[in-house]
């Protein structure tokens, strides 16, 4: 066991040591801070401005209510929109348009809008701008004149433009989770964009960190280290010391990202609100998780880690290049992308006989069961039994390929073919 304990100890501290493991380390949390702090900047250096807006309007009914549904102001009290009448008597359409043009290029005004005199009937207005790509703008222009113009065509039919309003009101549907306890907590669906991300985080780090140690062994076995670290080391504590060290050096890396967005969440939307842009994030939460899937969050990372981690160890063990690994490598990538593409399904109905297979069958089980767990928790005998055959599947792995891993990594030349393999496990 102490030499398992030293395998672990070098892999770890040769790992953490490295240029790559800090960069990555720092890199990914500034990503972090960089992705909050973007809305947040962008929100401050694009404050709105007053708009100024010529009207046209040939209709001679909407202009009015205009200032009445434009009654926007800025935090310094000014109004957003400032509407310009526009009178055309005497005077050409076309000279009118051409004159304001010249009053947009020089910016006078920002825009300006050419209300036709059958537009209750067409339903068409024009809107004329140096940038018509905020869309914003253009959406909140056609929504509120678009009531304006449904007020007036209601009333025109002697509708009482309210009472219709009541009798067509939509309703807002607020989602509310029943908790294992029996408590009721509005989710309105942040719950699952966290767990979508901890699901990502695991199998992200599965992949990642399964490759680093199959480069780890293959490495080892291609500069012939190994055949001095064998001659005080068995083949399987070695395997198991390089499995646990870089897991060790893994859960590091998570721990810290984790904890970087734990401080984003705790923190972040307080200094955003003092800067001022407060509203832009107002909607801004992460909802507490339970602690118990954390905790199922942490044994299936562990877990399938492990299991996928013998996979790669094999693989290093087995290959001469990495050539040769990458191909080996596909089948144990799609196994891992299978259950990612499965999610949305699986989380419609976590009850399904697909969602319930999936989370049995141990190559998908850390993720499917896991996003069974945070939408609705399975029954109890079934997270057991997902557990027991993950654990008898590491098992029995570790049995194979320590005996495929021990042959290996003191083997040199050609690639091994299956009945090789069927004598390297029965050696």
């Amino acid at each position: 066991m102490n030499k398992i304990f030293t395998v672990i100890k070098r892999e770890y501290n040769t790992r953490v040591r490295t240029k790559g493991f800090i960069i990555s380390t720092v890199l990914i949390p500034f990503l972090f801070v960089v992705g909050f702090a973007i809305p947040v900047i962008a929100t401050l250096m694009n404050s709105e401005k007053p708009q100024k807006i010529a009207v046209v309007d040939q209709s001679g009914q909407i202009f009015s209510h205009l200032q009445l549904v434009f009654a926007d102001t800025l935090k310094n009290g000014e109004r957003l929109y400032n509407f310009l009448p526009v009178k055309i008597e005497g005077k050409e359409g076309t000279a009118v348009k051409n004159y304001l043009t010249k009053e947009v290029e020089t910016q006078k005004i920002q825009g300006f809008l050419i209300i036709p005199a059958n537009v209750l009937d067409t339903g068409k207005i024009r809107y004329y701008a140096k940038n018509v790509s905020n869309f914003s703008v253009n959406e909140r222009l056609s929504r509120r004149i678009s009531k304006i113009v449904t007020r007036i065509r209601l009333e025109k039919q002697n509708l009482d433009p309210s009472f219709i309003r009541t009798l067509t009101k939509g309703i807002k549907l607020e989602t509310f989770k029943v908790t294992r306890s029996g408590k009721q907590q509005k989710d309105s669906g942040a719950t699952f964009a966290i767990t979508y991300i901890l699901v990502f985080m695991l199998y992200m780090a599965i992949l990642i960190y399964g490759a680093t140690l199959m480069r780890s062994v293959l490495e080892e076995k291609t500069s012939r280290v190994v055949e001095v670290v064998v001659s005080s080391v068995s083949p399987f504590r070695l395997m198991a010391g390089k499995i646990l060290g870089v897991g060790a050096v893994s859960f590091t890396q998570m721990f810290i990202w984790g904890m970087t967005l734990f401080l984003i969440s705790v923190y972040g939307v307080g200094l955003a609100a003092s800067l001022g842009a407060g509203d832009v994030l107002a909607k801004f939460h992460i909802p507490p998780l339970d602690p118990v899937v954390l905790l199922y969050f942490f044994l299936f990372f562990v877990l399938g880690y492990i299991l996928y981690s013998i996979f790669y160890a094999a693989i290093g063990a087995m290959v001469n290049s990495e050539q040769e690994a990458g191909q080996f490598q596909t089948p144990i990538i799609m196994l891992l992308i299978i259950p990612i593409l499965l999610i949305m399904p699986v989380v419609a109905n976590p009850d399904s006989t697909l969602a319930v297979s999936l989370s049995l069958f141990p190559f998908t089980a850390p993720i499917i069961m896991f996003m069974r767990i945070s939408v609705l928790m399975p029954p109890t005998w079934q997270i057991v039994l997902s557990f027991m055959i993950l654990g008898l599947t590491i098992w029995g792995s570790i049995w194979v390929t320590a005996r495929i891993y021990r042959v290996g990594i003191l083997m040199y030349g050609k690639r091994p073919n299956l009945p090789e393999l069927w004598k390297w496990i029965r050696y």
